[in-house]
């Protein structure tokens, strides 16, 4: 097995959804090979947060977090990543290794 090493550095953000039943992106952050985007539950959500590879995966509601739940995924851009929520404003933090 490779050797990954440490990074230097990471990249914080968050997503909020304006509009429950209509699926946004995340930005798009570069993930090293690797390496896995970290997703998390906001802390004061109080209900679901849906995750897909595109809107319509993250509108059917299939995987779900709820606050402070995390999801790893070894993608190659956080924007691979969509989210839908059941209540507006809510959303995910999120963390990529640099």
């Amino acid at each position: 097995m490779a050797n990954l090493g440490n990074r230097t550095s990471i990249t914080t953000g968050d997503q909020v959804v304006a509009v429950p039943g209509t699926a946004e992106q995340l930005p798009s952050v570069t993930v090293p090979e690797g390496y896995a985007a970290l997703v998390t539950g906001k802390h004061l959500n109080t209900q679901r947060v849906y995750i897909g590879g595109s809107a319509a995966e993250a509108e059917a509601h299939t995987v779900s977090l709820g606050a402070d739940d995390v999801f790893s995924e070894y993608v190659t851009n956080l924007n691979a990543i969509w989210i839908d929520v059941d209540v507006a404003g809510e959303g995910i933090d999120y963390e990529v290794a640099q």
